[in-house]
């Protein structure tokens, strides 16, 4: 590690024997598509990036300006069955020049689900498609007909994942689970539109099939994999195991660290009660269906049974124009990763911060939103972790860390919990971001001293003086991003935000809000919705 980097509390994990035994034999049949990579001829930055006293250092000074919730205000709302689970994400898909909404929604038990696709206008349905399985992942969106219009591609569990005509809700084509490539099939997570490997006009699709619900926590269960599938016709193209044999949860990222650098593919292995790490491949590796010799670019925990479940975002922290990577790993460590070199930039762990640092477990499914909320032009990290261990949590620790240093520059640790990743958007016009992020409690029931009742609050964080103004407090549970978008483009800042019914009510229903922030639409929104304002884990406008 070199001295621009700022040391980690703890010695680097040493990967597990039987695992490096077994890259070194299958890298040994398949040269790793990273262990050579070009880095074009760019000199190392200076430590920290922005020295003192330079423009860089003081580009983005505070104001007096502050959030006024007085002028927001509900635009509609509206109702449907089912739970959602799934981040909103918009299109305009009815080419009435306003955005619209489509979500997943469904029921793990008995098993049933939707896709829905709401009118941003008024929020009313434009269509609602039944599916066999609950819908999580969010939408993406593409031509998949051929029609030149936009379509709806969306994953689920137990196998589903459907592409749908985005103007009447036919579908196009739905996931075969007969499938004869693999014995077994897992979910679907949130994946990205790649370029068309099959030569039939329509761009394909990159996506990871992995977790098994049905098994217990520490039951040992099946290896994930990475996949490529017609955008046309939902055929499988290309299928590669994890190169760890483990799980995999989380959605692939499609890096690209510079133009003149090769573009790779970011993908996570191990969950809640299994080890794993961040990983980088190529896209040709996948088309070859061997990942064996990707390149392990964090490890696990020595000893620890936790792996990655939230995707990682892409940010350029050293000036250097080699974009990095930044992960919160299911273990409590957010890592910064250089783009050059895979070295580590800094690294914090909300485990020796939470409870006076004392804490012995932190855990998050949630990705962190990058913004400015520093003088300095170097983008900055919001973390959100809950202290305890999966299924039992005593408090929520959330933080900003300083993107050039490392620094942790504010945190807080409340009774709260939040499953639902924050976004980084200027409200007040000043070019620093405020923080849009959601919290729940769950108190005894009053009325009933053997239920909980459970409520959820939506707050803007101020990045001057780390102040919190609250929207709203809602009855139910909010594990879905807002959103915020200019859904109808008068130049003003709209949010799209969900509540849903918890696991142990009987009836799972779900609420949709449009909110009025009644606040001018900055040129660029930095981080507006779930992996970013454009759903692809990279920063806007740095």
């Amino acid at each position: 590690m070199d001295s621009k980097h700022v040391i980690s509390e703890s010695a680097p994990p040493v990967l597990l024997l039987v695992v490096l035994v077994s890259l070194l034999f299958a890298s040994a049949q398949y040269e790793s598509p990273v262990s050579s990579r070009f880095v074009p001829d760019i000199s190392e930055p200076t430590w920290p990036p922005c020295q003192s006293g330079t423009d860089c250092a003081e580009s983005k000074l505070c104001t007096t300006s502050s959030f006024d919730p007085e002028p927001v205000a509900e635009v509609w709302n509206i109702t449907g069955e089912n739970r959602t689970f799934s981040s909103p994400h918009t299109a305009d898909l009815n080419a009435d020049g306003i955005l619209d909404i489509v979500i997943g929604t469904g029921i793990e038990s008995p098993p049933n689900g939707s896709i829905v696709a709401i009118n941003g206008h008024d929020g009313s349905i434009l269509w609602n498609v039944e599916t066999n399985q609950e819908m999580f992942s969010s939408a993406q969106f593409g031509d998949l007909d051929g029609d030149g219009e936009i379509d709806v591609i969306l994953g689920g569990r137990g196998q589903e994942l459907r592409a749908i005509d985005g103007q009447t809700g036919n579908e196009i084509w739905a996931f075969d689970a007969t499938s004869p490539e693999r014995n077994h099939w897992y979910q679907f997570y949130t994946g990205q539109f790649i370029e068309d490997v099959d030569s039939d006009g329509i761009n394909d699709w990159l996506t990871a099939n992995g977790g098994d619900p049905t098994k217990a926590p520490t039951q040992e269960r099946g290896n994930g994999y990475l996949m490529v599938i017609s955008g046309s016709t939902g055929k499988i193209l290309a299928i590669a195991d994890t190169p760890d044999g483990m799980e995999t949860y989380m959605s692939p990222v499609i890096y690209n660290p510079h133009p003149e650098m090769a573009t790779e593919i970011l993908f996570g292995t191990g969950g809640e009660t299994w080890h794993g790490g961040l990983w980088s491949t190529s896209l040709d590796a996948i088309m070859s269906g061997d990942i064996s010799g990707a390149k392990q670019i964090v490890p696990p925990e020595e000893g620890i049974e936790k792996g990655l479940i939230s995707p990682p975002i892409i940010v350029d922290l050293t000036r250097d124009e080699i974009q990095d990577i930044v992960v919160s790993m299911f273990d409590g460590r957010t890592i910064a990763i250089d783009g050059r070199d895979y070295s580590t930039i800094w690294e914090v762990d909300a485990k020796s911060h939470a409870m006076g640092g004392t804490s012995q477990s932190a855990e998050t499914w949630v990705t962190p939103a990058a913004g400015y909320f520093s003088p300095d032009s170097i983008p900055d990290i919001f973390v959100h972790y809950v202290i305890g261990t999966w299924p039992f949590y005593d408090s929520y620790w959330t933080a900003q860390i300083d993107g050039a240093t490392g620094t942790v520059s504010w945190s807080e640790e409340t009774g709260h919990t939040s499953a639902s990743s924050p976004l980084a958007v200027d409200l007040t016009g000043d070019q620093r971001d405020e923080v849009v992020m959601i919290r729940g409690t769950a108190i005894v029931n009053e009325n009933d001293s053997n239920s909980l009742q459970l409520t959820h609050e939506l707050l803007i964080w101020n990045s001057c003086d780390f102040s919190n103004v609250s929207l709203f407090n809602r009855e139910g549970i909010s594990i879905a991003s807002p959103l915020v978008a200019d859904l109808d483009n008068d130049g003003y800042l709209d949010m799209i935000s969900t509540s849903t019914t918890s696991y142990e009510s009987l009836a799972g229903a779900w609420t949709m809000h449009r909110t009025n922030l009644s606040v001018l639409a900055p040129e660029i929104i930095t981080w507006g919705a779930y992996m970013g304002t454009g759903y692809d884990g990279r920063i806007q406008g740095a």
